[in-house]
């Protein structure tokens, strides 16, 4: 008996978990700013700003993988080693670097501003 290949991904499941993770950027985001952001956004408050939206993706991203994760180990050829480590990269770990770029150029002009 042959061994069977796992389907290929469908691409309108990845965009749901893009729109999701989108839905929840922007609802961390909203939060943020309805909640604790204070009435002049300066550039602390921008800065934290960016990092709410990126903790909603990020968030939504961990999410996604642990679920992946789960399948994986109940039946591992139901969801493939690529789609759970594509979950992972795409919507978690890309999210974070992105996240600590803009940190560090947050820092750097807060250096630069201070001089």
């Amino acid at each position: 008996m042959p061994a069977s290949t796992p389907a290929p991904p469908r691409p309108l499941p990845i965009l749901l978990r893009f729109i999701s993770c989108g839905v929840l950027s922007v609802g961390f985001g909203a939060a943020w700013r309805f909640t604790i952001a204070p009435p002049r956004v300066g550039i602390g408050g921008a800065f934290a700003g960016i990092f709410f939206l990126l903790l909603g993706f990020i968030v939504g991203g961990i999410a996604w993988y642990i679920r992946d994760l789960r399948l994986h180990a109940r039946d591992p050829d139901r969801i493939s080693d690529e789609r759970v480590a594509f979950s992972l990269v795409v919507f978690a770990l890309v999210p974070f670097l992105v996240l600590a770029v803009i940190g560090l150029i947050w820092l750097l002009a807060l250096v630069i501003g201070a001089a």
